[in-house]
C-alpha cells in the first residue's frame, strides 16, 4: 500500500514538473543527481573504490561544474558492477534484470528494484503522452516477443487495458511482413511504433497493397538508428508524422524528438545526459560521446556512464518552448567508425548521406559492411528494380566517401538478416 501510494507520488510530480519551467527542472535535476552520486558512494563498495582511486569526494559536488570530477565509467566496470550482486541478493530483492543489446560486443546486465522500474517505465509513458498517446488508444509495438517484458511493466500494461486506458499489443518483429501487416489492419492501431527496419518492411506491403490504417495518428521509432530513407519511406505509406525515441537498457528512456524541431527532448528528471569529448561536456553544435546518469537507479547506480553513442549537443533548452534540455542529432555507435588505410577515420554518416542523395528513391534498406581496412560489401534491398546505370552510380558515390585504396561490393538482396534482438545494424566495422 505505502509503495503504491510512494509510485502516485511520483506520478502527479512527473507529470507536474514540465509544466514548473527549466529552472525547477534543473534544481529537481541537480538534488537527484547530489543524492545518487552520495547514495552510490555510502552503500555500493564499487563506487566507493572508484571514486577514492580517482581522487573524488561526493561532498565536493557543489555545482555543475564539478560533475565532471566524477570518473566516466565503462563497459568494464559497469561489467564489475553487475557481478558484485549475487544471485541470492538478487533473488531476495526481487531485482528487475535487463540486457543490453550487446552491438558493440559487449552486452551488459542492468539491476533495477521493482519500485525503480515502475519510475522509469512512468517517464516512459509521459513521454508517450506528450507524443499524443490519448486514453482508450490501441498502440501496436512491434518488436520482438521472445524477450519478455519486465513484470512491472508487463502489470502496468494489463492495468492500462482493464481500466480501458489503452490496448498495446505486441507484433513479432520477425513475422513475414505481409502477416504483420493483415494483423495490423484487423487491430487498426492509434499509435504504431517498434524497430525502424521492422516498420519499414511493413511499410512498404502497405504501399504494395493499397489498404489504409483508418485510426493511426502516428509513428513511433526506436531501437535501432532511424535512417532519413526509412522516414521518408513510414511518411509515404502511412502520411502520419513519424517520431524517433532514443533509450537504452541502462536508462530506459533518454530522449524523443520534438514535434516542431529536429531536436530532441532530453529526459532531465529521469537521467543526466551529457555530451563530452575526453570526458568534458562539448559545446552545442558539436559531437561526442553520450554519457548518462541514470537518477532513479539506487540499485546499481549508473553515474557517468559512457553508452558508446555519438552525438550532436544542442541548446540547453528546446527552441519549442519545452523545459527539457536538448541533443541535435544522433549519430550511431563509436563502434561503427571506419578506419581506412589512407589514415582516416570517417564516420559512417559520411557514407549515408551519399546513399541516400543517389539512392533512396529505390533503396528500402542497406548494411555497410567493412570486411578488411580498405574492403567495403554494401548490401541493399531494393524497392523496385535499380538497373546498371543507377549501381553504377551509387558505387562512384560511396568510393568517392571512402577513398581511392579502398574496394565495394554491391549485393541487391530480399532481406538483410537481423540480430538476435530483431534489430538492424546499417553498418559494421572492423572496430
Amino acid at each position: 500500500m505505502l509503495e503504491s501510494l510512494h509510485t502516485l507520488g511520483f506520478t502527479l510530480s512527473a507529470f507536474a514538473r514540465p509544466q514548473l519551467g527549466r529552472s525547477r527542472l534543473k534544481r529537481y535535476q541537480w538534488r537527484k543527481l547530489q543524492e545518487i552520486v552520495r547514495c552510490a558512494a555510502a552503500e555500493i563498495p564499487f563506487y566507493r573504490d572508484c571514486f577514492r582511486r580517482h581522487g573524488f569526494d561526493p561532498a565536493s559536488l557543489q555545482n555543475p561544474e564539478d560533475i565532471r570530477n566524477i570518473p566516466i565509467l565503462d563497459k568494464r566496470g559497469m561489467t564489475e558492477l553487475r557481478e558484485s550482486f549475487s544471485r541470492e541478493e538478487i533473488a531476495r530483492r526481487h531485482l528487475v534484470e535487463h540486457k543490453t543489446s550487446g552491438s558493440t560486443g559487449a552486452p551488459i546486465r542492468i539491476l533495477r528494484s521493482p519500485a525503480e522500474e515502475r519510475r522509469l517505465n512512468m517517464l516512459r509513458w509521459r513521454m508517450q503522452m506528450m507524443l499524443g498517446l490519448r486514453p482508450g488508444d490501441r498502440l501496436a509495438k512491434v518488436k520482438t516477443t521472445w524477450e519478455p517484458l519486465s513484470k512491472q511493466y508487463d502489470r502496468l500494461q494489463r492495468l492500462a487495458g482493464k481500466v480501458g486506458f489503452l490496448d498495446a499489443r505486441i507484433f513479432d518483429c520477425f513475422e513475414n511482413p505481409a502477416e504483420s501487416h493483415r494483423q495490423l489492419l484487423d487491430f487498426q492501431p492509434h499509435v504504431l511504433s517498434g524497430y525502424p527496419g521492422a516498420l519499414v518492411r511493413i511499410a512498404l506491403t502497405h504501399i504494395e497493397q493499397g489498404r489504409e490504417l483508418k485510426c493511426l495518428r502516428r509513428v513511433g521509432s526506436g531501437g535501432e538508428s532511424l535512417l532519413p530513407n526509412q522516414r521518408q519511406i513510414l511518411e509515404e505509406a502511412f502520411g502520419v508524422p513519424v517520431y524517433d525515441v532514443y533509450g537504452s537498457s541502462e536508462c530506459n528512456l533518454a530522449a524523443w524528438q520534438c514535434d516542431e524541431t529536429d531536436h530532441y527532448h532530453v529526459n532531465d528528471d529521469g537521467i543526466l545526459l551529457e555530451v563530452c569529448r575526453n570526458g568534458v561536456p562539448v559545446a552545442s553544435g558539436e559531437t561526442g560521446e553520450v554519457v548518462i546518469t541514470s537518477l532513479h537507479s539506487r540499485t546499481m547506480p549508473i553515474i557517468r556512464y559512457c553508452l558508446g553513442d555519438l552525438a550532436e549537443a544542442g541548446p540547453s533548452q528546446c527552441p519549442c518552448g519545452s523545459p527539457f534540455s536538448t541533443i541535435r542529432r544522433l549519430q550511431g555507435r563509436i563502434a561503427d567508425l571506419f578506419d581506412l588505410p589512407d589514415g582516416r577515420v570517417i564516420h559512417p554518416f559520411e557514407v549515408l548521406n551519399e546513399i541516400v542523395v543517389e539512392a533512396s528513391d529505390w533503396i528500402a534498406e542497406y548494411q555497410l559492411v567493412q570486411t578488411a581496412p580498405g574492403c567495403f560489401f554494401l548490401e541493399c534491398v531494393p524497392r523496385r528494380p535499380a538497373g546498371e546505370e543507377r549501381l553504377a552510380r551509387l558505387r562512384a558515390a560511396v568510393l568517392a566517401v571512402l577513398g581511392p585504396t579502398t574496394t565495394l561490393v554491391i549485393k541487391l538482396t530480399d532481406r538483410i538478416a537481423r540480430s538476435e534482438s530483431g534489430k538492424l545494424h546499417f553498418c559494421r566495422a572492423l572496430r
